[in-house]
């Protein structure tokens, strides 16, 4: 179901080529900052409740390789490479991406303006 989400989002809003314009800090990465985007993407797609929920899934053999890539960040990678992240950038994507969504009018909205929440640590989801 995973793959076929992640064509659906390739197909339609060019999702890969965004995450591979996704940079860090990080002076010589090991794991590509793709890698980490992808897999906290995973994280809210799966709806897991947490990083360390998302590493169990990461070790599992052959599980989101074709999303995250070969290379797996841990839990901790995540949290660090995350916070050296810049934060315009994903507001850039989430901008082409809502802008998308309203053109293949997805979204009926008569406000100009969208507003959307990420929590990461709650309990129940609607």
């Amino acid at each position: 179901m995973m793959a076929r989400f992640c064509r659906y989002a390739q197909k339609v809003f060019a999702l890969g080529d965004q995450i591979a314009a996704f940079q860090d800090r990080r002076l010589q990465p090991q794991i590509p900052t793709a890698a980490i985007w992808s897999s906290a993407f995973a994280m809210y797609a799966m709806r897991l409740g947490s990083l360390n929920a998302l590493e169990s899934e990461l070790r599992t053999p052959k599980r989101l390789d074709d999303l995250v890539g070969p290379q797996k960040p841990s839990a901790d990678t995540i949290g660090r490479v995350y916070a050296l992240m810049d934060p315009i950038q994903q507001v850039r994507m989430l901008s082409r991406i809502n802008h998308r969504l309203g053109r293949n009018k997805v979204l009926h909205n008569a406000w100009p303006l969208r507003f959307l929440a990420v929590d990461g640590h709650e309990f129940f989801s609607q």
